[in-house]
């Protein structure tokens, strides 16, 4: 069975801000996107869940969690006919003197009413560790994941999604049990019809 979550708008929204009001150079979608990915990860293989529960696709870019990209396409788009496009408007500015524009914060919202301490503590370490890195980098960095590969070599469409249970693969900073305790949490949501 496979590990399903139910995206979460509003950690996705304020780990988007968390992200802008950073001071990450050069912070376009695709760099949002790989910067999300890792810390959703990041706390998955810890606490056996990710931080937004978005889908995550293989791309030829490499990880990308699916929605999220599509909210921040549509924001660049300027289309404001989906409300969480509209919230992502009041709370991000874009750069559009960019090819790819630019992310920085706009209104701030309360990071700790809507993110856990370990889910600010995993987009901290993520941002830390990461963040000053170049999207060729990241890149780079994402495509030698083993959950990655594996999505993208099996792949029968476009955009294969990423099993949750792969990111555990080879991960030296998986805690013991939180793979277990991700299915067993998997196993109970869909038995009473939470996903």
């Amino acid at each position: 069975m496979a590990v399903r979550f139910t995206f979460d708008f509003d950690k996705t929204l304020a780990a988007t801000v968390y992200l802008a009001s950073a001071g990450i150079s050069d912070l376009t979608k695709y760099k949002i996107c790989k910067l999300i990915f890792l810390a959703d990860k990041h706390h998955l293989v810890r606490f056996g869940r990710p931080i937004t529960g978005d889908r995550l696709c293989a791309m030829d870019h490499g990880p990308v969690p699916s929605t999220t990209l599509n909210l921040l396409n549509n924001l660049i788009k300027k289309d404001l006919s989906d409300e969480r496009v509209t919230l992502l408007n009041e709370h991000v500015v874009l750069n559009r003197t960019y090819a790819n524009p630019r992310f920085s914060v706009g209104k701030e919202i309360s990071l700790e009413d809507l993110l856990s301490a370990s889910d600010l503590a995993s987009l901290k370490e993520t941002v830390e560790a990461h963040g000053h890195k170049s999207f060729d980098e990241l890149k780079a960095l994402t495509h030698e994941m083993p959950a990655y590969r594996k999505a993208w070599h099996n792949k029968t469409h476009n955009a294969p999604t990423i099993g949750y249970e792969d990111l555990f693969i080879e991960d030296s900073d998986a805690i013991e049990g939180a793979l277990e305790d991700m299915i067993e949490d998997s196993q109970l949501r869909t038995a009473f019809g939470q996903l």
